[in-house]
């Protein structure tokens, strides 16, 4: 149990806490019957849940993962901006299916991505997931982490001078009345939030919300929770992990995101009102309300007779609800104990690509970008109707002319896109503070791990050869993207280049276009794109995947210098807790 006046802990003591690595899932996603997705069913109980064993990694411990019973309810048609649809409700109490829980297949079934919401009843078991401060369960001598963490948990990240918190308040029924506070809290606030959920203060005016971002960052279970759960979706949509805490009352107000969010109740209960429709850019605006530092809706309350535009939905604990980009909503805590956690799905926007194309264009020496508006006619005596205050229709076109043509060449280059594209979806949108750390800074800040095990992890190179004698594994850093691509070079005689992205930085590797199999660094790449923890079996294809090039049992040595390079600059962390 946490102490309330306990000071708050930096990302490194995190690190420590959970023995330098998470909790890993290891699920697969079975087929689904389909047939049973017409009927309707409509239900709102969440229990009947069913437990199936997954594997942690902390001091060689399996933990209870959930994977709960569902069933399904459609009663929407396909929606297009503009046209009006209604929740897809999937209840587990009517699933005729085998598998129960959510899965990717079932969520695909409904066609909802990008179209309309989807409320998934129980499609998790918090009794399973949540960590809620009790005393320590010894099974075998192993000590249960959970998947996502405690109240208190989420409280001492919000301290955390490194974390990004805030504390939004409203007085009920006016939305006008939206205020926002930035973190980290102050040890008065986080000892009013450590014991907010176990007291109920009916007689206060304001209701407040604290929402914290980056949680996966703090607490790698939920990293690694978050990545096997949403495995459907590229790495490099992924943001980040947030959760909000509301006593009775709070919410963030009425408002409109721009991409695909899972908002999953770990604890307590929320009302939502969710928009029947997407609603534009232009009409957001409009509606927005004025002088606040929080984006709100006006217009938005049943009372006001507009409940034709909102439907009302009341969540629980386990319950998951999808919602598109555009699509307005507003979430309400019925409890002090309510726990909301949001999983984002970022796209960039047409705005983004230009504004980024725009910066590497303007620091560019390269022809397309330095290439000057020129008039070679314009001495030319055949020019009656020359005036030197007109900007003539010729000078328009010509720079047009330029500047398509210099953007066309790049855009067209499927090399320079490529990277491009593949730096700048990688990179770390969020304001952090030296992240991630490297390997460097925590050994000069005392921050080895285990000092048993501490030459082990000392220094890239030991830590990388530690991983390949089966000691260990390495693993990604929480909250950055990770990303590889293929593309043919016509520069380079037809051949295919591979790179992997992370964290804004580009390597790269050539190989034969002709040649069937990759070379050890291409298939490096792939596995540390793909995979969080990275493990002796897994480096060294001992699962049984093809690896070429590697004679035994050892990779190549541009695939060992690659891997000690993201270890030494903490994109890759190493941990003998398995």
């Amino acid at each position: 149990m946490i102490n309330s006046v306990d000071l708050p802990r930096t990302l490194k003591d995190y690190r420590r806490r959970w023995g330098v690595a998470a909790k890993r899932l290891f699920a697969d996603v079975p087929s689904l019957d389909h047939s049973h997705f017409n009927r309707i069913a409509f239900s709102i109980n969440s229990e009947g849940s069913t437990l199936c064993h997954t594997k942690r990694r902390y001091n060689e411990l399996l933990v209870l993962s959930s994977s709960s019973s569902s069933s399904s309810s459609s009663r929407s048609n396909k929606s297009e901006r503009g046209v009006e649809f209604a929740v897809v409700e999937w209840d587990n109490q009517s699933d005729i299916s085998n598998e129960r829980g959510f899965q990717a297949q079932k969520f695909a079934s409904s066609n909802c991505w990008g179209c309309r919401p989807f409320l998934f009843r129980g499609a998790f078991d918090p009794a399973l997931l949540l960590d809620r401060c009790q005393e320590d369960i010894n099974r075998d001598d192993a000590t249960i982490i959970y998947a996502w963490p405690s109240w208190e948990d989420v409280v001492e990240i919000a301290a955390d001078v490194d974390s990004e918190s805030r504390i939004i308040s409203h007085v009920p029924n006016d939305h006008a009345s939206f205020e926002l506070s930035w973190g980290p809290l102050t040890g008065k606030d986080m000892r009013a939030w450590l014991s907010k959920h176990k007291s109920s203060n009916t007689e206060k005016q304001r209701r407040e919300t604290l929402v914290v971002n980056d949680i996966d960052r703090f607490y790698p279970p939920l990293a690694d929770w978050i990545f096997d759960t949403f495995r459907f979706i590229p790495n490099w949509r992924m943001d980040d992990g947030q959760i909000s805490l509301s006593e009775e009352g709070g919410g963030i107000g009425p408002h409109v995101d721009n991409y695909d969010v899972f908002l999953i109740q770990m604890s307590g209960t929320r009302t939502w009102q969710i928009g029947r429709r997407k609603i534009s850019a232009h009409e957001e605006r409009d509606r927005m309300i004025d002088g606040l530092d929080v984006r709100v809706l006006s217009g938005w309350s049943l009372k006001d007779g507009i409940e034709q535009e909102m439907e009302e939905w009341t969540v629980y604990p386990g319950d998951l609800l999808y919602l598109p980009p555009r699509v307005a909503h507003c979430g309400t805590s019925l409890s002090d104990d309510c726990m909301t956690l949001s999983v984002g799905c970022r796209a960039p926007s047409v705005s983004d690509l230009v504004s980024k194309l725009a910066e590497k264009l303007s620091s560019s020496i390269e022809d397309y970008s330095v290439l000057r508006y020129t008039d070679a006619g314009i001495l030319k005596d055949d020019n009656p109707g020359y005036a030197p205050g007109e900007l003539t229709l010729d000078a328009k076109v010509h720079a047009k002319q330029m500047v398509m043509d210099s953007l066309t060449s790049i855009i067209n280059d499927d090399e320079w896109w490529d990277e491009f594209l593949g730096r700048y979806v990688t990179e770390q949108k969020r304001v952090r503070n030296n992240y991630p750390i490297p390997l460097e800074t925590l050994l000069v800040d005392g921050e080895s791990g285990d000092e048993d095990n501490c030459d082990e992890w000392a220094d890239a190179h030991s830590a990388v050869q530690n991983v390949l004698a089966g000691n260990g594994a390495l693993y990604q850093a929480e909250g950055i993207a990770f990303a590889y691509s293929s593309v043919d070079s016509e520069q380079h005689c037809g051949r295919t280049i591979h790179r992997f992205f992370v964290n804004g930085e580009m390597w790269q590797s050539e190989s034969q276009s002709n040649v069937m199999k990759q070379s050890s660094i291409v298939r490096i790449f792939k596995i540390v794109a793909n995979h969080r923890l990275l493990d002796r079996s897994l480096l060294l294809g001992l699962d049984g995947s093809d690896v070429p090039d590697r004679q035994d049992d050892v990779l190549s040595s541009e695939a060992i210098a690659f891997l000690e390079e993201l270890a030494a600059a903490g994109i890759l962390y190493g941990s003998d807790l398995l």
